[in-house]
């Protein structure tokens, strides 16, 4: 550090000659860069650190206007949570957003050419502001450039812990290379090992619309001036040019590499692609929820989440940033569901210990432990011969769903938010007309609960849901337990919170109810792919025929009408039958069809008609998060518990 004070002493700038690189160690083991950790004190820090916060956003914002550095910050920033591994569940081994970036020893790296400027950039805020980590400065200046350079809000959180020596970074190859041998193998490589989709590539790749390539930093050369070769005419703007010039390919003084260009070749690719090229606001949206995850890879929130820092002056109140709604569990529960997401588990993967399930016991003790984790696994298996012997699976998934899907993200509260919450056994919310036969479920289910005892209402409902999917065919849902039961009947949501089938505007009525969630028309459409199971019945929803061809003689009661011919078999079936329109026995609701018919809608129903191993990937995504929606989480202090 001392050669950095010296520096900051003397004033550095952009044009500054920087330090050599050997031996630099940007943080020493006593700096200040974590929360305190005092109990007594807890509450005025965290308002310092919140004070500081929207300090250090101001001053980026003045670095921003003073010296326009927006495409080198928002690298920073990437860079330092890009290195993130979700097969590897050992934090700081993960890699990821904790601050590894300010050390000599990943600078080096090929791929993080010229953010050494960067970080020197950015040193003299982070001086300033002890409070704030380096993780947390790094990804605060990379969303500020976003927005200042005219691009969408960023819903940010911030307590990133920092890692704490340079024995921490993660190793080389982490990050994308420009010119692979094969562009489209390779950013999936390296954006799935960081558990992004196709749709979040592309619109991260859109960032380019900011900044220039520089052959000493990438290698790659182009008729650009000495300041390097841009991607877009108006490299300081973030837009959805980016897209507009790699379609049309009007102009050669502008960058196209093949990591860019294989997004209009690639077929999957192509849909986000062209689609952000025609709609910005739809780049827009796509990017901030992309770019938000991104900021979040890896991160270690100790104390977890920080809400994001507001703004008092009046003339900088457009650019707050928006608050990302995550369920309303205490933020060390959501510390165990970030570790137990990054490890992906299944129904059908072991079940992990007690500490990770969060499951609290009335007793501490090892074997209270192993007595919860045992339950689970019990309780599946249980799940597992009951869907054998009744073939139930379709009433299983709409349990689960219709507890979680009366989640309202706009309120905060425990358990008016609804969600998963096990509100759903109170015969008061039985009672509503969109659960018109799930007492029948119920039935089932209880007695599953009433031999495992310490499985809670919520868990044993996703947990139901998720196995009937797979049991069915259907892919690996990532699940996690440990949810806390509602205690009383006055804790139900309201009714009218659960989507209609016959609504009189049927895309304008799911956006209503599915936004309210949190949820996307990505998810909205994958989430539609479970109709692939079961029937409606005239009796309970007022749709469908009595019986069927393909009802008729069950299996189960016969009766109703389903989507598809093999309705206990989960596929991509559900896209094709309403899109060709063959066979008059199978079910079209209004909210069916429209997936055919909206725009947004129909990027996703035709790749998911077309493409079964991409609506199971989009599908297993959506419905994890769905049995999550307000969810609180009670895990044990780890230090209690022993396996």
């Amino acid at each position: 550090m001392a050669v950095v004070h010296r520096i900051l002493r003397r004033g550095l700038s952009a044009a500054s000659p920087l330090p050599s690189l050997r031996g630099l160690h940007l943080v020493s083991p006593q700096e200040p860069g974590r929360r305190p950790a005092s109990s007594s004190a807890a509450e005025a820090a965290a308002g310092d650190v919140e004070a500081e916060l929207r300090a250090a956003r101001e001053d980026v914002r003045q670095l921003l206007k003073s010296n326009p550095c927006h495409p080198i910050l928002v690298r920073l920033g990437w860079h330092d949570a890009g290195t993130y591994d979700k097969n590897i569940t050992e934090w700081p081994k993960c890699g990821g957003a904790n601050g590894s970036l300010r050390f000599g020893v990943e600078l080096v790296h090929a791929a993080n050419k010229g953010l050494l400027k960067a970080l020197f950039l950015v040193i003299p805020i982070k001086s300033k502001y002890t409070g704030v980590t380096y993780a947390d400065i790094f990804q605060l200046a990379s969303a500020t450039a976003i927005e200042e350079a005219g691009g969408p809000k960023i819903p940010m959180i911030y307590g990133r812990a920092d890692v704490a020596d340079g024995e921490e970074c993660p190793p080389e190859g982490r990050l994308p290379a420009a010119d692979p041998p094969s562009p489209a193998e390779h950013l999936r490589e390296v954006f799935y090992r960081m558990g992004l989709s196709d749709k979040e590539i592309v619109a991260l790749s859109g960032a380019h619309t900011l900044g220039r390539a520089r052959p000493e930093r990438s290698g790659e050369n182009g008729p650009g001036a000495p300041g390097g070769q841009s991607w877009t005419s108006e490299w300081l703007k973030f837009d959805n040019s980016y897209f507009k010039e790699i379609k049309e390919r009007r102009d050669e003084d502008l960058l196209v590499l093949p990591t860019d260009a294989v997004l209009f070749e690639d077929s999957s690719f192509k849909i986000y692609a062209e689609k952000y090229a025609e709609d910005q606001d739809a780049f827009f949206e796509d990017y901030a929820e992309a770019h938000a995850k991104l900021s979040n890879l890896g991160a270690k929130f100790d104390p977890p989440k920080i809400s994001p820092p507001t703004t008092g002056a009046a003339n900088h109140s457009q650019n707050a940033t928006k608050t990302l709604p995550l369920p309303t569990s205490a933020a060390a529960d959501m510390a165990v569901v970030h570790r137990l997401l990054r490890r992906g588990l299944s129904a059908a993967s072991p079940l992990p210990s007690l500490q990770e399930l969060g499951r609290r016991p009335a007793s501490s003790s090892a074997a209270a432990a192993g007595d919860a984790a045992a339950e689970l696994r019990g309780a599946r298996e249980d799940v597992k011969q009951l869907l054998k012997s009744t073939s139930c699976h379709p009433i299983l998934v709409r349990l689960g769903w219709h507890d979680a899907g009366t989640y309202d993200k706009n309120i905060t509260e425990w358990p008016k938010c609804g969600g998963a919450n096990g509100s759903l056994r109170f015969e008061i919310e039985l009672k509503h007309a969109a659960n018109a036969g799930l007492v029948n479920a119920l039935k089932l289910i209880q007695p599953i609960k009433d031999k495992h005892a310490g499985v809670a209402y919520a868990d044993l409902f996703q947990l139901a849901s998720a196995t009937a999917i797979e049991e069915a065919g259907g892919p690996k849902i990532p699940m996690i337990y440990g949810r806390v039961d509602v205690a009383a009947p006055e804790q139900c949501p309201p009714e009218g919170r659960l989507p209609a089938a016959g609504p009189p505007s049927p895309a304008e009525h799911l956006r209503e109810v599915f936004y309210r969630m949190g949820l996307s028309d990505k998810e909205i459409v994958a989430l539609s792919g479970a109709h692939t199971l079961g029937r409606a019945r005239p009796e309970r929803s007022g749709w469908g025929k009595p019986e069927t061809k393909y009802t008729k003689n069950g299996p189960g009661a016969p009766g109703g009408q389903s989507w598809t011919s093999q309705w206990l078999k989960f596929d991509n079936s559900y896209f094709k039958d309403i899109k060709e329109r063959r066979d008059e026995d199978l079910l079209v609701l209004p909210t069916d069809a429209v997936l055919f018919e909206d725009s947004s809608f129909k990027i996703y129903a035709e790749k998911y008609a077309a493409d079964q191993d991409a609506f199971f990937e989009d599908y297993a995504e959506a419905h994890a998060k769905l049995s999550n929606l307000g969810a609180k989480f009670d895990p044990p202090k780890v230090s209690e518990i022993k396996d």
